[in-house]
Protein backbone atom coordinates (compact mmCIF):
# COMPACT_ATOMS: atom_id res chain seq x y z
CA UNK A 1 0.00 0.00 0.00
CA UNK A 2 1.30 3.47 -0.89
CA UNK A 3 1.59 6.22 1.70
CA UNK A 4 -0.97 8.99 1.62
CA UNK A 5 -0.55 11.08 -1.50
CA UNK A 6 1.33 8.34 -3.35
CA UNK A 7 4.73 9.46 -2.03
CA UNK A 8 6.45 6.09 -1.66
CA UNK A 9 9.48 7.35 -3.64
CA UNK A 10 10.20 10.08 -1.06
CA UNK A 11 11.68 7.61 1.42
CA UNK A 12 14.46 6.75 -1.06
CA UNK A 13 15.10 10.32 -2.15
CA UNK A 14 18.40 11.53 -0.61
CA UNK A 15 17.07 15.08 -0.45
CA UNK A 16 14.19 13.97 1.70
CA UNK A 17 16.61 12.21 4.05
CA UNK A 18 18.67 15.40 4.54
CA UNK A 19 16.73 16.60 7.61
CA UNK A 20 17.70 13.36 9.37
CA UNK A 21 21.37 14.05 8.58
CA UNK A 22 21.09 17.78 9.21
CA UNK A 23 22.65 19.80 11.97
CA UNK A 24 20.94 20.85 15.18
CA UNK A 25 18.86 23.96 15.52
CA UNK A 26 21.46 25.47 17.85
CA UNK A 27 24.21 24.97 15.26
CA UNK A 28 22.00 26.47 12.54
CA UNK A 29 21.26 29.48 14.74
CA UNK A 30 24.96 30.11 15.29
CA UNK A 31 25.60 29.75 11.54
CA UNK A 32 22.96 32.39 10.88
CA UNK A 33 24.31 34.70 13.60
CA UNK A 34 27.87 34.40 12.27
CA UNK A 35 26.71 35.09 8.72
CA UNK A 36 24.69 38.12 9.82
CA UNK A 37 27.73 39.52 11.64
CA UNK A 38 29.80 39.09 8.48
CA UNK A 39 27.16 40.81 6.37
CA UNK A 40 27.00 43.66 8.90
CA UNK A 41 30.77 44.02 8.66
CA UNK A 42 30.57 44.00 4.84
CA UNK A 43 27.98 46.79 4.89
CA UNK A 44 30.02 48.73 7.45
CA UNK A 45 33.16 48.45 5.33
CA UNK A 46 31.32 49.14 2.09
CA UNK A 47 29.85 52.34 3.51
CA UNK A 48 33.26 53.95 3.17
CA UNK A 49 33.53 53.26 -0.55
CA UNK A 50 32.34 56.66 -1.78
CA UNK A 51 34.63 58.47 0.67
CA UNK A 52 37.68 56.48 -0.46
CA UNK A 53 36.78 56.85 -4.15
CA UNK A 54 36.39 60.63 -3.89
CA UNK A 55 39.51 61.03 -1.71
CA UNK A 56 41.73 59.14 -4.13
CA UNK A 57 40.09 60.88 -7.09
CA UNK A 58 40.97 64.31 -5.68
CA UNK A 59 44.53 63.32 -4.73
CA UNK A 60 47.77 63.76 -6.65
CA UNK A 61 48.02 60.01 -7.15
CA UNK A 62 48.71 58.51 -10.55
CA UNK A 63 45.69 57.62 -12.70
CA UNK A 64 46.38 53.93 -12.22
CA UNK A 65 45.96 54.32 -8.45
CA UNK A 66 42.86 56.43 -8.90
CA UNK A 67 41.31 53.55 -10.84
CA UNK A 68 42.49 50.62 -8.74
CA UNK A 69 42.18 51.86 -5.13
CA UNK A 70 38.35 51.99 -5.09
CA UNK A 71 38.22 48.46 -6.51
CA UNK A 72 40.72 47.24 -3.93
CA UNK A 73 38.69 48.92 -1.20
CA UNK A 74 35.51 47.14 -2.32
CA UNK A 75 37.17 43.72 -2.31
CA UNK A 76 37.01 43.07 1.48
CA UNK A 77 33.26 43.73 1.49
CA UNK A 78 32.77 41.22 -1.30
CA UNK A 79 35.07 38.79 0.51
CA UNK A 80 32.98 39.04 3.70
CA UNK A 81 29.74 38.36 1.83
CA UNK A 82 31.35 35.29 0.25
CA UNK A 83 32.40 34.04 3.69
CA UNK A 84 28.85 34.61 4.97
CA UNK A 85 27.57 32.46 2.10
CA UNK A 86 29.77 29.60 3.30
CA UNK A 87 28.27 30.00 6.77
CA UNK A 88 24.79 29.56 5.30
CA UNK A 89 25.92 26.69 3.08
CA UNK A 90 27.29 24.86 6.12
CA UNK A 91 23.76 24.48 7.47
CA UNK A 92 23.03 22.05 4.65
CA UNK A 93 26.20 19.93 4.78
CA UNK A 94 25.26 17.70 7.68
CA UNK A 95 28.11 16.35 9.84
CA UNK A 96 30.73 17.53 7.32
CA UNK A 97 29.79 21.13 8.18
CA UNK A 98 32.02 20.97 11.24
CA UNK A 99 35.16 20.96 9.09
CA UNK A 100 33.90 23.79 6.89
CA UNK A 101 32.91 25.89 9.91
CA UNK A 102 36.28 25.35 11.60
CA UNK A 103 38.14 26.51 8.51
CA UNK A 104 35.73 29.42 8.09
CA UNK A 105 36.30 30.52 11.68
CA UNK A 106 40.09 30.36 11.21
CA UNK A 107 39.93 32.52 8.07
CA UNK A 108 37.72 35.06 9.80
CA UNK A 109 40.07 35.19 12.81
CA UNK A 110 42.91 36.17 10.47
CA UNK A 111 40.72 38.99 9.11
CA UNK A 112 39.81 39.99 12.67
CA UNK A 113 43.45 40.05 13.78
CA UNK A 114 44.27 42.26 10.80
CA UNK A 115 41.39 44.58 11.72
CA UNK A 116 42.69 44.94 15.28
CA UNK A 117 46.24 45.46 13.98
CA UNK A 118 44.98 48.32 11.78
CA UNK A 119 43.17 49.88 14.75
CA UNK A 120 39.65 48.81 13.83
CA UNK A 121 38.06 47.92 17.16
CA UNK A 122 34.48 47.53 15.90
CA UNK A 123 35.49 45.53 12.80
CA UNK A 124 37.67 43.30 14.96
CA UNK A 125 34.83 42.67 17.41
CA UNK A 126 32.36 41.90 14.61
CA UNK A 127 34.80 39.52 12.92
CA UNK A 128 35.81 37.69 16.10
CA UNK A 129 32.12 37.48 17.06
CA UNK A 130 31.38 35.81 13.74
CA UNK A 131 34.34 33.45 14.18
CA UNK A 132 33.15 32.52 17.67
CA UNK A 133 29.65 31.84 16.33
CA UNK A 134 31.04 29.46 13.71
CA UNK A 135 33.24 27.72 16.31
CA UNK A 136 30.22 27.16 18.57
CA UNK A 137 28.24 25.83 15.61
CA UNK A 138 31.11 23.50 14.73
CA UNK A 139 31.31 22.16 18.29
CA UNK A 140 27.53 21.60 18.41
CA UNK A 141 27.77 19.44 15.27
CA UNK A 142 30.44 17.07 16.60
Amino acid sequence: MQPVGGCRHLSKNPLMMAPQLGISGIAKTFCIVGSILLIMMAVFHGSGYSYVASAIGESDAENFLKQIVPVLFAHPSIHLIELAAFGILAMFLGPAASKVLTLLAALIMVDGALAFYLGGILPGILLFGAALSFIVASVKIR
